[in-house]
């Protein structure tokens, strides 16, 4: 089910109108009195007519995920943010699904992410457990198509990421390069990519089976995750809010449970 006619009717409305102008001025409101159906309604409204991406924050994971499940019912590109496990401060022990489910998350959030994005978490994955966004930028790469890109960089790159050059990428934390053209296995993929560079542009990015050279799926982006995880599960400087652009829409729901 979609919600496409719905949020049509709710943009014409003077009340969701009158809603987004308080927004724009008081830069804060309370929805009270609707459900979550209702409050990711209008949610979605005022983003669609902002042209920004929005950050659900809940009590539970449970309720994340209901949230992000009812989201992607209204068109949005959802992720679901893991909560932690540990107290901050505490030694992290993270599974590598989840590290790199969060690595791609927060590579897309620090190169501008579109306004169709959506992530749902939790009040406890708020807390400091990431490495600070500079040291994140030195240990990942996130490459758009179109993006500018050396290829003597690149190559750099990927070493100090962990990965080992070969003549063929048959398996995981492996690349090869063939003029401006590089074949890499991220460790937080289940296939390798080709990325297509010419005159220090990223043209092609495609997803292929080694076992089916004729197997290409394009995409339009790429996040590649370091081998060693060290600096990523270790530090614990920075949270979730440390990465978000501006431009994002924050709403919590059920504030006095959060607050709890």
């Amino acid at each position: 089910m979609t919600f496409t006619a719905v949020l049509e009717n709710i943009a014409k409305s003077t009340v969701a109108t009158k809603i987004g102008e308080k927004l724009k001025t008081a830069k804060s409101i309370s929805l009270s009195g609707l459900s979550r159906l209702g409050k990711g309604l209008v949610s979605t409204h005022l983003c669609q007519q902002q042209a920004k991406p929005l950050l659900i924050v809940t009590a539970t994971v449970e309720e994340a995920t209901r949230w992000a499940l009812q989201l992607q019912s209204m068109s949005w590109r959802v992720y679901l943010y893991q909560p932690l496990d540990t107290f901050p401060y505490e030694s992290a022990q993270i599974d590598l699904e989840t590290a790199w489910t969060r690595i791609e998350i927060l590579a897309e959030l620090l190169a501008k992410p579109q306004p169709n994005l959506a992530i749902a978490t939790t009040i406890n994955a708020l807390q400091p457990h990431l490495p600070s966004t500079q040291v994140f930028q030195k240990h990942n790469i996130y490459l758009n198509i179109g993006d500018s890109q050396s290829v003597k960089l690149l190559a750099e790159a990927l070493a100090r990421l962990g990965y080992a050059e070969v003549k063929e990428v048959k398996e995981s934390k492996q690349w090869s390069h063939k003029g401006f053209s590089f074949e890499v296995f991220p460790v937080n993929r289940n296939l390798p990519v080709r990325l297509s560079c010419n005159r220090g542009t990223v043209e092609k990015i495609k997803e292929f089976d080694p076992t089916n050279p004729k197997s290409f799926t394009d995409l339009s982006s790429i996040a590649i995750a370091p081998v060693d995880l060290h600096e990523f599960v270790s530090a614990h400087k920075a949270t979730l809010l440390h990465y978000l652009p501006k431009n994002f829409i924050i709403a919590i729901d059920e504030l006095e449970n959060n607050r709890s």
